[in-house]
């Protein structure tokens, strides 16, 4: 049976290729990392990756970059050494110099339905509260699949809060444990978030995302016309902020943009004020610091990622004045866990831009997760 090809392209299409496959050899496993090297490395909450096939007779891996540009190549560790489009910052694929094998990164694939299946976690224990793990069913391993233990994700979230915000409270937090530090793998993007203030409110023209409305659904309609449980939430002002202001909303995308920049399927963001996010100096922030590069995909709308690990960092557009700014939430460090539960408020209703999915049947896999999460 003749081999089928699979393309491969970045956000920009600065880098293409093609994979060779057999069709029984259909589908591929891939599976979820969650160590602290991928999350920093990517500014993803876990990547999701699957063994590029090899030529007959274990021959190369198949891959065939066919652009004139070649990906960057970031050596992340004595075994792995990771490929980015140093264009738009999207990971393409990790090579292992010892086995020769690559690991491709699913969201740049053109297809995947049939094409791959989710098989496992894997390093979970970096996480330390079980990160996408506990949303996305599935075996779980603390290390390096069957070789280590399963592991045990907590069981609950942490209860809501009634507390007042930060700001309002006597004496406050340590001004440590006010900060939320954030850094790429190679460092060479570090900054820091603080806790909500009074402040956090003063942001002016935030369109509302499609984690409450469908933008592409209900875009046509009038406010009026929109369905009510899709409206409900623009009521409730500063929708940036959770838990009584105590603490940022975060949430999945996966749009065809933030997959092909990010080059994984699930894009988790937390949206902070651009007030909020300091550079270790405690200046505001500075798009252009560090080794940060600027990808703009359509007309004032721009994605930063770092330029020496190509982990990505910020979403930012001109429509909300960069008042308000996505961050990957990847890159944070918080001592609790990967899911940075004493800062962010994870949303459990809906996946930004759901009905556009490539790979369906995982989001299916995490839409369910999250309901499950939310009814706890």
């Amino acid at each position: 049976m003749a081999p089928s090809t699979l393309n491969i392209a970045c956000a920009c299409r600065q880098i293409t290729g093609t994979i060779d496959i057999s069709n029984c050899s259909l589908p591929l496993d891939f599976e979820i990392c969650h160590c602290y090297n991928c999350r920093h490395s990517s500014g993803q909450l876990a990547i999701s990756c699957f063994n590029c096939p090899r030529a007959p007779d274990n021959g190369p891996p198949t891959l065939k970059i066919t652009s004139k540009e070649q990906p960057v190549a970031y050596k992340a560790t004595e075994e792995l050494i990771r490929h980015f489009c140093g264009a738009c910052g999207a990971a393409v694929y990790m090579s292992v110099p010892e086995s020769g094998d690559y690991e491709i990164c699913s969201g740049v694939l053109d297809q995947a339905e049939g094409i791959l299946t989710f098989k496992q976690h894997i390093f979970v224990a970096s996480t330390k509260d079980g990160g996408m793990s506990n949303w996305i069913e599935g075996p779980a391993w603390t290390g390096w699949g069957e070789k280590s233990e399963v592991f045990q994700p907590p069981s609950t979230k942490p209860a809501e809060t009634t507390e007042k915000p930060i700001s309002a409270q006597e004496g406050g937090e340590s001004n440590e444990k006010a900060k939320l530090k954030c850094c790429c793998l190679c460092r060479g993007v570090e900054f820091y978030i603080t806790r909500p203030d009074q402040d956090s409110t003063n942001v002016i023209s935030v369109p509302v995302p499609d984690l409450f409305t469908p933008c592409h659904v209900y875009s046509h309609l009038s406010q009026e016309q929109k369905p009510q449980h899709e409206t409900q939430e623009q009521n409730e002002g500063e929708w940036w902020l959770r838990a009584n202001g105590t603490k940022y909303l975060a949430g999945f995308c996966v749009c065809n943009d933030c997959r092909l920049a990010a080059g994984y399927d699930l894009q988790a963001w937390m949206f902070a004020p651009k007030k909020n996010i300091r550079q270790l100096d405690g200046k505001e922030i500075d798009f252009t610091m560090g080794t940060l590069k600027t990808y703009s995909h359509s007309p004032g709308a721009y994605r930063d990622f770092c330029g020496k690990c190509g982990a990505t960092v910020f979403w930012r557009s001109e429509e909300r004045q960069e008042g308000l700014i996505d961050i990957s939430v990847g890159l944070l460090d918080a001592e609790e866990g990967a899911r940075a539960e004493e800062w962010l408020e994870w949303w459990t209703k809906k996946v930004e831009f759901e009905e556009l999915a490539l790979n369906k049947s995982l989001v299916a896999k995490l839409k369910d997760g999250l309901k499950k999460w939310e009814n706890k």
